[in-house]
């Protein structure tokens, strides 16, 4: 495996886990975060979404 495929191996790695992580901390914590568009949203353990701040 050359130090490229390791580099992109690992990238895939880390974004898996990363995701998992998120996904376990949205059931048990309220999450503030920027969406792609912009907005500032805040999700609740129960899935429910609020939208704190749209963007301009």
């Amino acid at each position: 495996m050359t130090k490229r495929e390791q580099i992109l191996e690992q990238q895939r790695q880390l974004h898996l886990l990363f995701k998992a992580w998120m996904d376990d901390k949205k059931k048990r914590e309220v999450l503030t975060f920027m969406r792609p568009n912009g907005n500032i949203v805040e999700h609740y353990p129960d899935g429910t979404e609020k939208v704190i701040k749209y963007a301009k």
